[in-house]
């Protein structure tokens, strides 16, 4: 809008009726102003159809008149931004442009204005024209959204929209419940809650070219760094036919998965004890019963052998009950990582420093890690016949990583079937429950043991979630 026409030939030296005859050659309202005061010298009659009146009734008019009263500096400030910009439609707060007729209706407008020079005149031509219909389509639109993201709040499942790049563009109510970061916090950033962040890229590739995701499961890591297993959905968003986003929902699995993993080891753990306990009974009470004699073995041996077994039966029994109450406590306490490494009472086991800035050395984790990796390692020093192992701390901005390695293997390969299958067989798993707590404590507290890949059960990574010191993150209840 700064484009000036300074030939004095081009307006000075033409007729008044050119002059008029031009204005009115253009369809849209034209009004022109005096620069310096504002004056209105001349408009079209399309202009005096916007304003509802004559088009003599115009000229005359301060320019600042023709919009709502009060708001003449907001106005006057538009304007010369229109001269920079060519074209203007928003007032500075982002309201938009009215104009005002004689009987007062106030009408939304797109002004496009530049200066002219008429010899040793400079005026301002302005092309009004209405809007009104985009600014009620954006109204709608407006309503439209504001009606959708009400439902989307108001949704029990958590919902996000990326746009094509994995920014967070929407975060309702119940992913700020479920995943810890309030809408403020994530909105505009990428997407953060999936554990390997290659994942995203390959899930919206897929989205983005028109596919779906039905019931996919994947890992993420809240905010308080607790791992929580969920399904995705999601859906692309369409906009004039093109793909502009996506839009899913992360439903929470976590309890459901837990619970269905810790029914699932007790139960092959005990059924394949079971079952090796009451053979030995039933067979020896069956060689007892008909009288029969081996030379291997007394009749008393078999008896003290059926008492060994109803024993052992016994403290199976009384094993798994404890498993289910250490793995169902109600405990909130916290402790520093420091003290989480000095706790670990195992004979063979090096611990190093945490690899960590010294501001964050005092970093916490829940008190029951410290049993949890007591067990494991107890379990991995009988495993290799007191093979030194090394424990190594790393705490990160929302969890804890320790990773614990060994010369050689650490665990059965059953055992370790049960940390990378989150499951136990029934004929590789070793004879005690160690393992198996100290794998349903982890996840139970939004933790996790994993097997680093091609390591041949010579290294493992438990990652733990930090706390406030004091504060447990969520527990699995």
């Amino acid at each position: 809008m700064s484009e000036t026409i300074d030939s004095p030939s081009m307006l000075a030296e033409i007729p008044e009726v050119s002059l008029a005859t031009i204005i009115e050659s253009i369809p849209d309202s034209v009004i022109i102003a005096e620069f310096t005061s504002g004056e209105i010298v001349a408009a079209n009659e399309a202009a005096g159809e916007l304003f509802d009146c004559r088009t003599e009734s115009l000229v005359g008019l301060n320019h600042l008149q023709l919009h709502p009263a009060g708001d003449g500096k907001l106005y006057e400030e538009a304007f010369y931004r229109g001269f920079e910009n060519k074209q203007v439609e928003r007032l500075k707060d982002g309201s938009p442009l009215y104009i005002e007729t004689l009987s007062g209706v106030q009408k939304p407008v797109e002004i496009n204005a530049q200066r002219i020079q008429t010899g040793e005149q400079t005026l301002v031509l302005g092309v009004f024209r209405d809007i009104s219909g985009r600014i009620d389509r954006e109204k709608q639109l407006e309503a439209a959204t504001t009606r959708l993201n009400t439902l989307l709040d108001s949704s029990p499942l958590p919902i996000a929209v990326l746009d094509p790049h994995g920014r967070v563009q929407l975060w309702n109510q119940a992913a700020e419940k479920t995943f810890g970061y309030t809408s403020p916090e994530i909105v505009g950033d990428r997407y953060p809650l999936l554990v390997d962040d290659d994942q995203l890229d390959d899930l919206l590739e897929r989205v983005l070219a028109g596919g779906t995701l039905e019931g996919y499961e994947a890992v993420t890591r809240a905010k308080d760094g607790s791992r929580v297993n969920v399904e995705l959905y999601a859906r692309p968003l369409y906009e004039d036919g093109e793909i502009t986003g996506v839009i899913g929902s992360a439903v929470d699995i976590t309890t459901r998965k837990r619970q269905s993993q810790h029914l699932d080891v007790l139960h092959r753990f005990l059924r394949h004890n079971l079952r090796n306990k009451l053979s030995i009974i039933q067979g020896h009470a069956g060689m007892l019963a008909d009288g029969s004699e081996r030379v291997d073995i007394t009749p008393q041996e078999s008896g003290e052998r059926i008492v060994a077994a109803s024993e052992e039966l016994n403290q199976l029994s009384k094993h798994a009950s404890q498993v289910r109450d250490v793995v169902k406590a109600d405990e909130t306490a916290s402790t520093t990582v420091s003290e989480l490494l000095d706790g670990i009472s195992v004979e063979e086991t090096e611990v190093s420093e945490p690899e960590t800035p010294e501001e964050t050395h005092e970093a916490c984790v829940p008190g029951r890690v410290i049993n949890a990796l007591s067990w494991l390692l107890s379990h991995m020093e009988e495993y290799t016949d007191e093979t030194a192992i090394n424990v190594t701390a790393r705490v990160r901005d929302r969890y804890v990583r320790l990773d614990i390695s060994g010369p050689g293997p650490l665990l059965s390969e059953g055992d370790a079937e049960l940390i990378t299958r989150g499951e136990e067989t029934a004929l590789k798993h070793g004879s005690t429950l160690d393992i198996a707590r100290a794998y349903l404590i982890l996840t139970g507290i939004g933790g996790d043991i994993i097997q680093p890949d091609n390591t041949e059960r010579r290294s493992f990574r438990v990652e733990v979630p930090r706390t406030d010191c004091g504060v447990s993150p969520r527990l699995d209840q």
